[in-house]
């Protein structure tokens, strides 16, 4: 009988899973809402009858992606913005439990990362960072082929990093955070306030009917029209980029940063400049080294991820 593996991405709205085989090859996809306002009994209820619907065969392992703050061992999801009521959840222990395999979770930014180096641009890399930009922007790293995650378990958290003092509120807290400048949020805060001031541009129509209209995506088809504000936007978010990029670069010596994420889809727009502002900030030894990539995953680089991650963990057990 083949060996089967579950990968499962876990979402706010909806929870994606796959099928795959020993070597991590995806066999077969599946998805079902999540739930995320049920309590933590009768989500785990809900995780593992999805499991058991996909397959009357034996799972030998489960990786598990999920958005949120986890402990160092990979245990205890400690808190979830998508998910609130499942703070301090011992997800992994629960669910390895009822399944009775191997069972490994990593938040949803690692797990992309983990997506990207079995099967995306970092397949044949060994050090990169991963950057999503969506609505935030998360991040994996990963060196030696191996994620970062340090000591308290948040390691590599790339749009937490301090590019502006006493900047923006970023939704963490605290002020002047790089997602705050450099995501899908931060691209509609910038235009909303420049369009409250009056500032033309092809979005004004859509502002004044309704400023919830201005989205990443109005942005983007702005600035394919040539228009002024939302090119400028764009430069912004690439100058912010190139500056937590730079310091990365500085400090890890590693050359490869791959962004993933809805905004990825706009990056023919901003990736010459960032890639030009990167190499000026950089040590003259990196300049030629630094490599800008974008990921072709789309979607799937969670539930990819989460395979690999299955693999990985049978392999250890």
């Amino acid at each position: 009988m083949p060996i089967l593996l579950a990968g499962i991405d876990i979402g706010g709205t909806m929870i994606k899973g796959a099928l795959f085989n020993e070597h991590a090859e995806l066999i077969k996809r599946f998805e079902t809402p999540s739930f995320p306002d049920k309590d933590s009994d009768k989500f785990i209820k809900n995780i593992i009858s999805f499991i058991n619907s996909m397959t009357a065969q034996k799972i030998s392992a489960v990786g598990i992606g999920i958005a949120g703050l986890l402990d160092p061992s990979r245990e205890v999801l400690m808190e979830s913005p998508n998910l609130p009521r499942l703070k301090n959840l011992p997800l992994k222990s629960r669910i390895s439990a009822k399944l009775n395999m191997p069972v490994s979770i990593e938040n949803d930014a690692n797990i992309a990362a983990l997506g990207e180096l079995s099967a995306g641009e970092g397949k044949t890399i060994d050090n990169f960072l991963l950057m999503t930009m969506g609505t935030g922007l998360g991040s994996g790293l990963v060196m030696n082929r191996q994620l970062v995650i340090g000591e308290s378990g948040k390691g590599g958290e790339f749009g937490h990093m301090i590019v502006q003092p006493d900047g923006e509120l970023c939704g963490c807290g605290k002020k002047g955070c790089l997602e705050a400048y450099a995501s899908g949020s931060a691209m509609i805060r910038m235009a909303k306030t420049a369009l409250k001031q009056g500032r033309p541009s092809l979005l004004m129509d859509m502002y004044q009917k309704d400023p919830d209209l201005i989205t990443p995506k109005a942005i983007y088809t702005a600035a394919e029209d040539n228009d002024a504000l939302a090119q400028e936007i764009f430069r912004t978010t690439a100058k912010y980029l190139a500056i937590g990029i730079s310091n990365v670069n500085n400090l890890l010596d590693i050359h490869t940063f791959i962004i993933g994420g809805g905004v990825s889809k706009a990056s023919h727009i901003f990736r010459e400049g960032l890639l030009h502002q990167v190499r000026d900030n950089v040590f003259a030894v990196s300049r030629d080294k630094i490599k800008i990539r974008i990921s072709k995953l789309g979607n799937d680089a969670g539930i990819l991820g989460a395979g690999y991650l299955a693999q990985k963990v049978m392999i250890d057990e």
